[in-house]
């Protein structure tokens, strides 16, 4: 009977163990928002006197965008007592708190996953502003990479056919998602990919020119690069207007900075584009790398004609497709 007993009671203590790392390797469920959108955990009554206009001016800094001016990322503000369960599944969160504490953490997956979770702790609104003020570069600059992330995973998900042409025209493969369409192939080399909106269009083309034309001793390397991309907008990219063509707009300012894609060094440029002899405009985004195996610049850019619409996401979406860039499989 004994043994009975302690059979029975090791089993209970066996299936209890068990169920305690089951409940403890749980899977936490996927997180949620909407493209750039963070969750802003705050007092009502910091948020609408100058506190909040602080944090507005730096997480919704406006970005002049084509035809409108869009913020970088959309706020959704919930005072502490409505922050439930469910709001703490979003995938991009600030919590501010004043108690006895003095922290900045930054928590990755803490209810769901994806989710990036900063908590900001002081002891009074004051010294809370000093370090939001402090780290608000460094809030944003996480956020910014999570969205490209995860804008990475679903291109990579949307996109299934073998686009031998790039291949064929330069030696690399995209992940390019299957509703964009070639619009022109041409032996320049030259390729242009186009996927349908409601309203407009999202535009992706390839090309290339030699080292020797964007880095020589008649002008700087920015500015050739921008020769180089006017000279395919006036040689490919027509529009359904006679003699109308793209070109780099002067109106907006354009930003050129250098990074690194694929350990090849690059050129990100930034800016608006319009058309000669027509009424078409809209942001783009361009990446010129620097491949020395092929002795080029090779540049990918994304063009956005969508009027009177929001922008960012698409903007997101083919810096997507082109970090998305891959030569080793050649």
């Amino acid at each position: 009977m004994k043994q009975v007993v302690l059979c029975l009671f090791l089993l209970v203590v066996v299936l209890g163990c068990t169920k305690k790392k089951e409940v403890a390797g749980a899977r936490l469920n996927p997180s949620f928002g909407d493209r750039n959108e963070i969750v802003l955990v705050i007092d009502d009554s910091l948020w609408i006197g100058s506190f909040g206009d602080s944090i507005r001016s730096q997480l919704a800094k406006t970005t002049a965008i084509s035809d409108n001016t869009e913020p970088v990322f959309t706020l959704l503000q919930l005072d502490p007592k409505i922050f439930t369960s469910k709001a703490k599944l979003a995938r991009n969160i600030v919590l501010f708190s004043t108690n006895n504490q003095y922290e900045f953490l930054l928590q990755k997956s803490v209810y769901a996953t994806p989710q990036n979770f900063f908590f900001l702790r002081a002891e009074n609104k004051e010294d809370l502003l000093k370090m939001f003020k402090k780290n608000a570069d460094s809030i944003a600059s996480v956020f910014k990479a999570s969205e490209l992330n995860e804008e990475m995973h679903q291109v990579v998900r949307a996109s299934t056919h073998d686009l031998s042409e790039l291949k064929d025209f330069f030696g690399c493969t995209l992940k390019i998602p299957d509703n964009y369409h070639l619009q022109i192939k041409n032996e320049f080399p030259f390729l242009w990919y186009q996927k349908d909106l409601p309203s407009g269009n999202i535009n992706l083309i390839l090309y290339e020119f030699p080292i020797t034309e964007i880095e020589n001793t008649k002008g700087s390397v920015e500015d050739h690069l921008l020769q180089a991309r006017n000279f395919i907008g006036e040689e490919f990219m027509k529009t359904a207007k006679e003699q109308a063509y793209i070109t780099t707009s002067t109106e907006v300012k354009y930003t050129i900075t250098k990074e690194t894609l694929q350990n090849l060094p690059a050129y990100r440029i930034t800016g608006n584009w319009e058309t000669v002899n027509d009424y078409l405009k809209g942001p783009f985004i361009c990446y010129a790398i620097r491949d020395d195996y092929y002795k080029r610049y090779l540049f990918i850019e994304g063009y956005i004609n969508n009027p009177f619409k929001q922008k960012g996401e698409q903007i997101l979406e083919v810096e997507a497709i082109i970090k998305s860039i891959n030569f080793n499989e050649n």
